[in-house]
C-alpha cells in the first residue's frame, strides 16, 4: 500500500519540519527554501510544518498515554501519515536541538515506521550544526525513523540565505535535491520490508 502518495496529484509528499519556536529564528528562511526546492521537483510536494503550531505547552504525552494521539489524533499525526518521508530543519542550540522538537517527535511512534528522515543542520557558526545532526540521529532511530546518511549543513546562516529567498550558494540547492532523491529511495525500499 503506497499511502504516502497524495490522492489528488499522485506525488511524493515530504513535509519539512521547522524544529524551533525561538523568536527571530534564522532557520525559518532555511526551512522555507527547502520547501520551495522540494516543491520545484517533478513528482514531489512539500509543506512547512512549524513546531510552533504543534507544540503549545511543554508537556510530553506519548502516543499511547492518556490524551495521546491514540486517543486524540493530532494534525502532526495526519501530516506524518500522509508523508513519504520527512525533513527536519534543526538549529544547533548549545550543541543540541530545541526541546520543542523533541516534544513533537515524542508524540508519535507507530506512524514513523518505514519513514526515512533527512536532516538540515543550521548554525550561526562554521560547523553547519554537525554536532546536533550527530546528536539527534540515535534519537530518531529510537523513534523508529530512518535517518539517511548524508545531511545538509547550513553554516553561517545569516549569509547562507539570499535576500530574495532561496540559498545564496547554488551547491546548497543541489544538496537539498540530492537529499530529497535519497529520501525517496530509502523510504521506498523500507516499504518493501515486512
Amino acid at each position: 500500500m503506497w499511502f504516502w502518495y497524495t490522492q489528488e496529484m499522485n506525488t511524493i509528499h515530504i513535509p519539512v519540519v521547522l524544529g524551533t519556536a525561538r523568536i527571530e529564528r534564522k532557520s525559518e528562511a532555511v526551512a522555507v527554501a527547502v520547501v520551495a526546492i522540494i516543491n520545484e521537483l517533478e513528482g514531489f510536494s512539500s509543506e512547512l510544518v512549524d513546531v510552533r503550531s504543534h507544540v503549545t505547552h511543554a508537556v510530553t504525552v506519548p502516543s499511547w498515554g492518556v490524551g495521546g494521539v491514540n486517543e486524540n489524533p493530532t494534525a502532526w499525526k495526519g501530516i506524518v501519515e500522509k508523508s513519504h518521508a520527512l525533513v527536519l530543519v534543526v538549529p544547533e542550540y548549545n550543541h543540541s536541538f530545541p526541546g520543542e522538537l523533541k516534544i513533537l517527535l515524542d508524540s508519535l511512534f507507530d506512524e514513523y515506521a518505514k519513514k526515512a528522515v533527512g536532516l538540515v543542520g543550521v548554525s550561526a557558526g562554521s560547523l553547519g550544526a554537525a554536532r546536533v545532526v550527530d546528536n539527534i540521529k540515535p534519537i530518531l532511530i529510537a523513534l523508529n525513523l530512518h535517518p539517511i546518511k548524508d545531511s545538509v549543513h547550513i553554516s553561517k546562516v545569516a549569509e547562507s540565505v539570499a535576500e530574495a529567498g532561496g540559498f545564496a550558494d547554488e551547491k546548497t540547492k543541489q544538496y537539498v535535491i540530492n537529499m530529497a532523491q535519497e529520501l525517496v529511495k530509502v523510504s521506498t525500499a523500507l516499504q518493501t520490508i515486512k
